[in-house]
């Protein structure tokens, strides 16, 4: 009947059995050929190589041996190189973005484009509460209107979408000190913390009143704009609808589109640059303003939250870039420079991969330099047992006790022989990196050739040599 095959996986030398093996050789020679102080040692080296391989054994099943290291440091550092491009060239991190619900139809479509992130919008009433979340750590950015007081520890980025002061008044106060109620913005926002600033700088801010009404102006269509009102200052996004609304209604009650000079006490605001409104830019017809009017663009920050992490910041520093692709971005012309750029990011690249090679092949080394040693013993026993069979020939011997005491010694040296062959395998199985080293099929080699030599010697006893030549050798 035919055998199945074994099915419970690959044959494994077990080290245990060749400990037996080379002990029971050791016995043999002591009590077979006592005389022979020198094999009995080269046996008894034999036995301790083969003791050696199994305590070597039990200190590779330690999850911590050495061995393990290279394969280890391998799989780690392959990990890590996977983990660092999916992070830098394919992860899509969710950032948490505190936005104005009002006055902000120009960030909005910015924001409308493709980013390296995913932004997630909470709508805000303003830049005040937008900087107490951010500074809380319960958003990652925020869009802040300059004029309000941000933390020094918050790291910020100037956005490119500034917004514009509008100042208007009825034509009995066109003058600054002939204005007693202002009409702006939430109190604590954006606008009206700006127009205190600037009343401040006029030295009027004692003599005015707020009404904080501009909300109700560009949503309510029922809303009347009292008559007690002297202005309007608010500082917005004028591309917005609500802000033409508001403009349409205030140009429709009397009031008119005015200068808000600061004079040199700009130098105090550095959230503030000067700005030119072009003639029929609010409006064509009439034009609003009718000629170039002086005002002053207040700057928009985007704010991170303090802990934000080095690469998270990077990205949003270009939250506001996504635009189109034009065709002639498309076309592919490198200059010098980016072309260098191109070469010292592929050197990099290639960098990593070297040192990490170069470092598994160290560790694989340093591995290899530990079993060196057990290696070398073997090699030394090779040649010891070499050199004593070399004068153990039986052909043309006729003293049969001579000639069995020989056979039963070369029989001997052939047996310690396979097993230090079989040592040399164990090591190989339980440790695959040695498979890079050529001590071990040195090992065998030298193994093979002289248990080769000695069964030749041992096949030289049945040969019968002519009388003459017996007495020649």
């Amino acid at each position: 009947m035919r055998r199945k095959p074994n099915s419970s996986g690959p044959l494994r030398l077990k080290i245990e059995p060749v400990v037996g093996v080379a002990e029971a050789l050791a016995e043999r020679v002591r009590g077979e050929l006592p005389t022979h102080d020198g094999l009995a040692a080269a046996a008894g080296g034999v036995a301790a190589a083969a003791q050696q391989a199994e305590r070597v054994s039990h200190a590779m099943r330690s999850p911590l041996s050495l061995h393990r290291l290279p394969a280890a440091f391998l799989a780690a550092a392959l990990a890590c190189l996977a983990v660092w491009i999916y992070w830098r060239f394919f992860y899509v991190a969710t950032l948490t973005l505190a936005l104005p619900d009002r006055d902000a139809s120009q960030l909005r479509a910015a924001l409308a484009g493709p980013h390296r992130v995913e932004l997630q919008l909470v709508e805000v009433p303003g830049s005040r509460e937008a900087v107490a979340k951010v500074a809380a750590d319960q958003v990652d950015l925020a869009f802040v209107q300059g004029g309000l007081e941000i933390p020094p520890e918050l790291p910020r980025l100037e956005t490119p979408s500034p917004e514009l002061v509008l100042w208007l008044t009825r034509d009995r106060a066109s003058h600054p000190r002939q204005v007693k109620k202002v009409l702006t913005s939430l109190a604590g926002e954006g606008s009206h913390s700006v127009a205190q600033a600037f009343l401040t700088a006029w030295r009027i801010d004692k003599q005015v009143e707020f009404i904080h009404d501009w909300r109700r102006l560009t949503t309510d269509p029922d809303y009347q704009i009292a008559d007690h009102i002297d202005a309007v200052f608010v500082v917005k996004d004028q591309a917005d609808d609500k802000t033409i609304l508001g403009l349409d209604k205030l140009l429709a009650a009397g009031f008119r589109l005015r200068s808000p000079d600061l004079g040199a006490r700009l130098g105090k605001f550095d959230y503030l640059k000067t700005a030119t409104i072009p003639p029929g830019y609010l409006q064509t017809d009439p034009a609003v303003p009718a000629e170039p009017l002086a005002t002053y663009s207040v700057t928009t920050f985007v704010v991170a939250r303090r802990n934000l992490t080095p690469r998270l910041l990077a990205q949003a520093a270009h939250v506001l870039d996504a635009r189109p692709v034009t065709i002639a971005e498309r076309e592919f012309n490198p200059t010098t420079a980016e072309a260098s750029e191109i070469f010292q990011g592929i050197e990099a690249f290639m960098g990593i991969i070297v040192n990490i090679g170069l470092a598994f092949l160290a560790l694989l080394g340093l591995d290899l330099m530990m079993y060196r040693k057990q290696f070398h013993e073997l090699n030394s026993l090779i040649s010891l047992l070499s050199m004593l069979q070399s004068n153990k020939d039986v052909l043309g011997l006729n003293d049969s006790g001579k000639k069995a005491e020989n056979l039963l010694y070369l029989s001997l040296v052939s047996d310690l022989l396979g097993v230090i062959s079989m040592i040399s395998s164990y090591y190989t199985q339980e440790n695959s990196s040695l498979l890079f080293n050529n001590l071990s099929e040195v090992i065998h080699q030298r193994c093979d050739g002289l248990k080769i030599n000695i069964q030749l010697k041992i096949l030289h006893a049945s040969v019968e040599l002519p009388q003459g030549a017996a007495q020649f050798q």
